[in-house]
């Protein structure tokens, strides 16, 4: 499957728009989002859909910094255990 790596560094300008607005939704509208000159084009469900891994990247990303070890534990018995919690 080929990779493909977005690097975000907080400057980029992050442009919503729509590329083809379609009455009575038959073909569905698509939406773009720009992130400087990288365009992410898709429909609403799969755009949606995206918002949420990237918002469950970040929360993971922030518990992790807040405490490695205790992130680390977690990730350890989730493995171990899978569908237990902790």
């Amino acid at each position: 499957m080929a990779q493909i790596t977005i690097h975000l560094g907080g400057r980029e300008r992050l442009e919503p728009a729509i590329s083809k607005a379609t009455p009575l939704g038959a073909l569905g509208t698509e939406a773009l989002v720009w992130i400087g000159t990288t365009r992410i084009r898709g429909r609403a469900a799969a755009l949606r859909a995206l918002a949420d891994a990237l918002v469950e990247a970040a929360d993971l990303a922030d518990a992790y910094d807040a405490d490695p070890d205790a992130y680390n534990q977690r990730e350890q018995a989730e493995r171990r255990d899978p569908g237990e919690g902790p």
